[in-house]
């Protein structure tokens, strides 16, 4: 099963705690890329995003010293646990008319768009982006968060 990540899963590689994601979350993915039930993709469109936001948490808690960034940027380069890829001619189109349907995070419309096009699911706790594409009556199929993709491998 191919996975692609928001953003938001990968921020504990540099030791920011997201809600709704727990150490154990992270231990059973982990888990389940070891045991070869899922594969992990990024895309490199998340890198302005992702640090961006790294970048805020360090300095809101005033936490620089205690992160090694070069480790963690080394640890989402590990081949054994990501794949990168880049979106293609047909993903861009279709979060181009994401976005002029009114969703405004192209990030997170390039992602999906990705997602669908490579036949993925798509990793994310965003229930605004996903109530937005039932609205407008989008797949969602492929659309799950840990909790969900834990229920469906069980």
């Amino acid at each position: 099963m191919k996975i692609l990540l928001d953003t938001t899963y990968l921020l504990p590689t540099f030791g920011i705690e997201v809600k709704g994601l727990t150490s154990e979350d992270i231990l059973k993915l982990r888990s389940l890329v070891v045991d070869g039930n899922i594969k992990l993709y990024c895309s490199s469109i998340i890198w302005p995003e992702l640090l961006g936001k790294v970048f805020r948490e360090i300095n809101r808690q005033k936490r620089a010293e205690n992160l090694d960034i070069k480790m963690a940027i080394r640890a989402l380069f590990n081949p054994k646990f990501y794949k990168w890829i880049k979106p293609g001619r047909r993903s861009i189109e279709l979060a181009y008319n994401l976005r002029r349907l009114g969703h405004p995070d192209m990030i997170d419309n390039i992602l999906y768009a990705l997602s669908i096009t490579r036949k993925m699911i798509f990793l994310s706790m965003d229930l605004d982006f996903k109530d937005f594409l039932v609205k407008r009556n989008f797949p969602i199929s492929s659309f799950l968060s840990h909790d969900e993709l834990f229920e469906r491998l069980r």
